[in-house]
Formats: structure tokens, sequence, C-alpha cells
């Protein structure tokens, strides 16, 4: 796979979250730790999103050659030959299969990530392949660089699973992690498209070509067809399609034909009716049990509906609200905890919150650096000050007992 020749870099402000602190006596001599607090978190990550609420309520994109019939592959064999998809999904007459929903909630990169798709990739390992795998995907976006990681897990996953996207908001960085699943259905208000590659809330022109044929990449992935990504990124780009009466469907990049999905000026978004339309998802599913029977994978003599994708999710979701409520007090405490008593008591304060912050990072990265913008070098300064702390504390303690020696 191709690595993004397409990152740059960006300054992302550490939240300014502690007061200053006056020091006087022993702690006249830490560190000065404000120079981390006036610090900004370096951080390589080019923001892919673009919030974009989609409008078009034409039928949308068309994806695969082939229209969906009214139960797409729901109670049929997943195999897809005709489109390059993976033929090796087929449900065993003589063993269960399980089936894991993983809900994949917030930023590309935070609250959507590789690691816990790859969680549930371990846990069905371990049962054998074949296993199905659902993305609940909604997310407005978020980093190029975690979008790379989620391609190489998703193509690798697919080899051994049958992997779905079911998608209830799915807008840049979402999109692209939707492209790769073989199989998509749509939430009845669903939305997905906009692939747009943004530093901070201007477009990425210089690399425009190359993401084009990145997302192109990835609907050709998924067994879709690539002239639909181009329409996604940029917004001069048309797309159109025609449909026969026996719903195969032929895309255009222009827009003299009979179904228009994407018009100059306009970034292509999709909605659960254009979409099911024109075959780029299999059908729309409002609950779970609707798209477990779209899939046909309801039947509880061959399937095991499986809760340890969602507590995977769980657990990581906990996670980052905890993180995001519990590092901003610990900054603050490190700065005021211990000033009543003072010198070594104050110090030990200092060197307590400090490391709590440090393993919180180790915890919680993501959430640390790209939310509450706490990077490596603030890390860094917070180990050195401890050190520093626990040299002046020797100081102190050994003070007395040289006194009392002369």
């Amino acid at each position: 796979m191709r690595p993004f020749a397409m990152m740059r870099c960006e300054m992302m402000p550490m939240k300014q979250e502690m007061s200053s602190m006056r020091r006087s006596g022993p702690l006249a001599r830490v560190l000065p730790f404000a120079a981390w607090e006036w610090l900004r978190a370096l951080t390589c990550a080019v923001v892919i999103l673009a919030a974009v609420s989609p409008t078009s309520a034409a039928p949308a994109q068309g994806t695969k050659p082939s229209a969906p019939t009214p139960t797409g592959k729901q109670a049929a064999a997943p195999a897809k030959s005709a489109t390059g998809k993976s033929t090796a999904k087929d449900v065993s007459a003589d063993a269960k299969k399980h089936v894991f929903m993983l809900p994949l909630d917030g930023m590309v990169g935070i609250g959507l990530r590789h690691d816990e798709m790859e969680k549930v990739e371990q846990v069905a390992d371990k049962i054998g392949p074949g296993q199905v795998i659902i993305l609940r995907i909604n997310s407005n976006g978020g980093l190029v660089i975690e979008g790379d990681m989620i391609a190489e897990s998703l193509t690798r996953i697919k080899n051994k699973h049958r992997l779905v996207a079911w998608v209830e908001k799915a807008i840049s960085g979402g999109a692209f992690t939707a492209l790769w699943c073989d199989e998509m259905y749509f939430m009845p208000e669903a939305a997905l498209g906009s692939i747009t590659m943004l530093s901070g809330r201007t477009e990425v022109s210089a690399v425009r070509e190359e993401w084009k044929e990145r997302v192109a990449e990835a609907c050709a992935g998924g067994g879709r067809d690539p002239l639909i990504g181009p329409a996604m990124v940029h917004s001069e780009v048309e797309l159109s399609y025609e449909k026969t009466p026996d719903g195969k469907v032929t895309f255009y990049p222009d827009v003299k034909h009979t179904y228009v999905l994407s018009r100059n000026n306009e970034n292509l978004d999709f909605n659960a009716q254009n979409a099911e339309h024109c075959g780029f998802s299999d059908g729309t599913a409002k609950t779970e049990a609707d798209l477990y029977k779209l899939l046909g994978v309801d039947d509880a003599e061959k399937y095991t509906i499986s809760d340890e994708g969602k507590k995977i999710a769980a657990a990581w979701q906990k996670l980052i609200k905890d993180c995001k409520e519990k590092v901003p007090l610990l900054m603050r405490k490190r700065e005021i905890e211990g000033t009543s008593e003072g010198g070594v008591a104050q110090m030990q304060a200092r060197i307590k919150n400090n490391q709590a912050i440090i393993d919180w990072f180790k915890k919680c990265k993501p959430e640390m650096v790209y939310d509450l913008g706490i990077g490596e070098q603030a890390i860094e300064s917070l180990k050195e000050e401890n050190e520093e702390l626990r040299k002046q504390i020797k100081e102190l303690q050994a003070a007395p007992r040289n006194n009392q020696g002369n």
C-alpha cells in the first residue's frame, strides 16, 4: 500500500488549563514548567474533515456496476466475484459464525481508530475465518495518518472475515473508512461523502490529485466504481450515471446522463436513497435487527450475535471521556496542591500529579494530543521536572543530617 505523501505539520495549541504559580524557597530551583505551559504541541497530523452537511436529494452516486436487488446480499452468500470482492465468507453448514458490531463514534484518530478494529479482528481470528464484522460509523472525519492505518487494517481483515459498514454519518475520514468495506448499508438519515483534505479550514490543494487517486483506490478496494471517489474530493469533478431496466449502473465523469450525482462546485455526498438507487450501498437498515435480516445473519442456528465489539468500543470511549475530564483537573491540581504546606510536601504533590498526567498520556495518547493539546514535548517536560524535584527533595532531606554532623 502506498504511504500518503500528503501529510503536513500543524501546530495544535496546548490548552491553557494551568494557572501560573509563584515559586519561592526550594521550588525556585525547579525546572521552569512555564516553558511547557506556553508550548504549542507540534503534531504531524493533517485534518481531512470538512463537516459538510449533505444537501443532495438526487439519486446518489453509483458505486457498484450492478444495482442491488430488493434484498441485496441479504440471504445469499456474501461472495462477490463479479466485483472482485472476497468469496471466502460463506457461512459454514456445520459451525456457527459470530457477528460482531463495532460502534465507531467520533473523530478519526480519537474515537474511530484502527486499534479497536484490530482488537475485534483478534477475537474473530480465534473463532476462525468467515466471521462477520460490522463497523457502525458515526464520524465527521479526522486525521489522514490514521486513515492510512485503517486502510491497512481493513484490507487485512476482509481477507479473513466478512466486513460490513453500517453508516450513520460518514463524512471525510469517516467516509474513507467505510469505502474499504465490501458491503455497505445506510441508516435512513445517513450521510456519506465530502472527503476533502484540509489543513485547518483550508483545502490542501497541493496534494489534491494524489488524494483523488487515493480515494478512488479506496472505492475500488471496496468493489465500487473508482469514478465516484474524486467527486467526493474535489468540487469541480462531475459525476452522473445511467441505470438500465435490469439494474445495471454505468457511471460517467460528467452531468450529461439521466442521474446526476455531482455538479461543478459541489462535493459529492450520499444519502440513503441515492446511495441505494445507484448501488453504492447495498440497502438501508434502521435498526440492528433490520441490518441482521438484510445481511442474512438473523438465523440463530447459524449465527451468534456477539457483544465483544460493543464492549471493546465502550471501553475505549469511557477512557476518552475519563481522560477529557480528569487530565484538566490534574493540570490544575499540580499548581495548587500542597501550596499551603510548602517545601517537600508541595514538591511531592507536584510529582504525584505530574506522574498522573504522564500515565494518562500512555493510556490515551490520541485524546491528549489531538483534543487536549498535550504532546510529546509537554510530557518530556513533566518527566524532567519530576527528576529535578526528586533531586531537590533528597537535598532538603539530607540537609538536617549534615547540620547535625557539623
